[in-house]
C-alpha cells in the first residue's frame, strides 16, 4: 500500500512550529510587562523625590507638627535633654500648627529618640507676628517644618549665630501674621517617616513660665588665661561657650555638645543652679611658669547659665570674674 509522505510531514511540522512561536510570544509580552512596571516604578521614585526636595530659597515657612499634637517646641538649643536629665535644651517657646518663621541656619546635632539616626537636623528661626513672642529665636527639629515648607539656608556657624543672637530683635510687619492654627494633613510630606519623638507638649513646661527665684543673680564672664607669672590675657583662641553637660571640650566632641554661640569676656548671664563636673583651670598644667600668678585657678563647680536671649547651658565658674566662682548660694541643678 502507498504510504503519503508528504502528508505525513505537514502533520508532524505543525505542533513543532507551534512550540517556538508561543516561547517568543510570552518572551514578548514578560518584556513588555517589565518595561511598563519599570516606567512606573522610575515615575513613583520621580514623585517621591521631587516631593522631598526642597526647593525655596527665600520666604518664610510655616510650622506643623510631625506627631499631629498641634504644638511646636522653640528650643534653646538644637537637642532635647539626655535620657533621665531634666536639663539641656529648655523649651523657651511653644507654637500652635500654622505658625510663621524666618529660617535662618540648620545644625546637626545628637540622636533625636524615635528617629532614624541620621535624622539629626535642627533649624534656628525667627518667629513672626503671630507668635506668642515674635523675634524670640531658637530651634526647632526639622520634621516640625514640612519639606514643601523648607528654605534652603547655610550651616549655622559659631559666627553666624553670635551675628545673629546680638542683633536687635527683628521688627515684625503685619503682613507676616501667623494664619490661623490648620489641621495638619496625612498627606503632607515629612522629611522622613513619623515616628514619636520624646519632645511632647505636656512633659515640659517652657522656661520663660517655670517658677524663678525672688531675685535675679546675675554673673560677669572672664574668659582670661594666665600669661605668665603675673599677667593674665583674653583667651581670643579659645571663647567661652555654654554647654548641655559640665564636661570640658564640648566642641571636639562627637557629637558636641556645645550650646552654639560663643561668649566673651564682659557678658551678663542669669545663674540658675549649680552642679560638680570636670574640673578646669585657666592655667598651664604641664608648665610651672604660671604657678605664682595671682589670677590662675582651678574648680569642679559649674553653673547652669541662661543667656540674654534664652540660651541656657554649663559653664565652669573658672570663666566669670572671682567674686561670681563661690556659689553665689545657688541651688543644686
Amino acid at each position: 500500500m502507498p504510504v503519503n509522505t508528504a502528508s505525513n510531514t505537514r502533520r508532524g511540522i505543525r505542533p513543532l512550529l507551534l512550540v517556538p512561536l508561543v516561547l517568543v510570544a510570552a518572551l514578548i509580552g514578560y518584556l513588555i510587562a517589565t518595561s511598563n512596571h519599570d516606567d512606573a516604578t522610575s515615575t513613583s521614585a520621580a514623585k517621591v523625590a521631587g516631593a522631598a526636595k526642597v526647593t525655596r530659597d527665600s520666604g518664610d515657612s510655616v510650622l506643623r507638627s510631625h506627631d499631629g499634637s498641634g504644638a511646636v517646641n522653640l528650643r534653646s538649643c538644637p537637642g532635647l535633654p539626655t535620657a533621665g536629665q531634666t536639663t539641656g535644651c529648655d523649651i523657651i517657646d511653644r507654637f500652635s500648627d500654622g505658625t510663621v518663621v524666618t529660617m535662618e541656619c540648620w545644625i546637626d546635632s545628637g540622636a533625636v529618640p524615635g528617629r532614624a539616626d541620621t535624622d539629626r537636623r535642627w533649624f534656628l528661626v525667627t518667629p513672626g507676628a503671630g507668635a506668642p513672642h515674635p523675634g524670640r529665636r531658637g530651634y526647632v527639629f526639622s520634621a516640625e517644618i514640612p519639606v514643601e515648607e523648607q528654605v534652603r539656608t547655610s550651616w549655622c556657624s559659631n559666627d553666624l549665630i553670635n551675628e545673629l543672637i546680638t542683633e536687635p530683635q527683628p521688627v515684625i510687619s503685619p503682613s507676616k501674621a501667623s494664619p490661623p492654627a490648620a489641621t495638619p494633613s496625612a498627606a503632607s510630606p515629612t522629611p522622613s517617616s513619623p515616628a514619636v519623638i520624646t519632645d511632647s507638649p505636656t512633659t515640659e513646661t517652657p522656661t520663660s513660665s517655670r517658677p524663678v527665684a525672688p531675685a535675679t543673680i546675675r554673673v560677669t564672664l572672664d574668659n582670661r588665661v594666665t600669661n605668665g607669672e603675673t599677667q593674665m590675657r583674653e583667651d581670643t583662641d579659645h571663647p567661652a561657650y555654654l554647654s548641655t553637660r559640665p564636661v570640658r571640650k564640648c566642641k571636639a566632641q562627637q557629637p558636641a555638645c556645645n550650646v552654639p554661640g560663643d561668649l566673651t569676656s564682659g557678658d551678663r548671664l542669669s545663674a540658675l543652679c549649680q552642679t560638680t563636673g570636670e574640673r578646669i583651670t585657666n592655667g598651664q598644667d604641664y608648665n610651672n611658669v604660671d604657678n605664682s600668678n595671682p589670677g590662675l585657678d582651678e574648680s569642679t563647680l559649674w553653673y547652669r547659665l541662661r543667656a540674654p536671649d534664652g540660651r541656657t547651658g554649663y559653664l565652669s565658674v573658672i570663666w566669670l570674674v572671682g567674686s561670681d566662682r563661690s556659689g553665689l548660694g545657688l541651688p543644686t541643678c
